[in-house]
């Protein structure tokens, strides 16, 4: 992920998206309000647990924003600590990795911009390749609600992977800190938000149904829930 540099004052709504994020800022750091007021100079690293609530980042200038979004079944290996630990909380990376967290962020920073991603995924692989796997079952469960955009039924889950709902549901807690339900429905939110730049003139209780949702009320209060304002706010905001 990287955002692209933009003069003027921007407010950005953050939205839920079913995992967890890195962020390194090369300009200065945005503002970040209520859940985010952690973000705010002279830090740069900073990680984005799996949120449930959209929040608000402010800036003024330019802004160089570099990061990567991490699978949260995947976080341990990476950080050292579950996504359940981190949970929704937007943490300075020193807070989770420790020293380690200047280490990334002289890695990113050191070099031109156009090589900064490469210069983070690198450094994030060096961590992966001294860590053990991640949970398999989990792995394999967040990988099907993910391929099926949050539309799968919990019982079809279950039943592909020759588990019980209690079973997994516990390994989620653990690892993913929410139930497999929770993440399906994050992982839908998220879809519909990345789909919303190309909805066009689709009405609305169509693009609703597309996405698995019942009818465009319920679309509209899960929307509502997770980013905090309505889709057509939303889709105001974003144009």
């Amino acid at each position: 992920m990287r955002i692209p540099s933009i003069p003027g004052t921007t407010q950005v709504r953050i939205a839920p998206n079913a995992c967890v994020d890195i962020v390194v800022y090369a300009s200065e750091p945005s503002r970040g309000e209520g859940l985010a007021k952690i973000v705010a100079p002279p830090h740069r690293g900073y990680v984005v647990g799996s949120t449930l609530r959209a929040f608000i980042v402010r800036s003024v200038g330019w802004r160089h924003v570099i990061g990567a979004s991490l699978a949260p079944e995947g976080v341990e290996p990476l950080l050292g600590i579950p996504a359940a630990v981190i949970g929704e909380s937007v943490a300075m990376l020193h807070d989770i990795i420790g020293n380690d967290a200047a280490l990334i962020e002289e890695r990113v920073l050191d070099g031109s911009a156009e090589g900064a991603l490469r210069r983070l995924a690198d450094a994030l692989w060096d961590r992966r390749r001294a860590a053990p796997p991640p949970d398999v079952t989990v792995g394999r469960a967040a990988a099907l609600l993910r391929d099926a955009a949050g539309q799968k039924r919990m019982d079809a889950l279950t039943s592909d992977l020759n588990v019980s709902a209690r079973s997994l549901e516990r390994k989620f807690l653990t690892h993913v800190g929410m139930s497999p339900k929770l993440f399906s429905r994050l992982v839908r939110f998220d879809r519909v938000v990345r789909d919303l730049a190309r909805r066009g003139q689709i009405p609305w209780t169509q693009f609703a149904l597309a996405h698995g949702y019942s009818d465009q009320a319920h679309f509209i209060n899960e929307f509502r829930e997770f980013a905090g304002v309505t889709p057509e706010e939303f889709e105001r905001e974003n144009a």
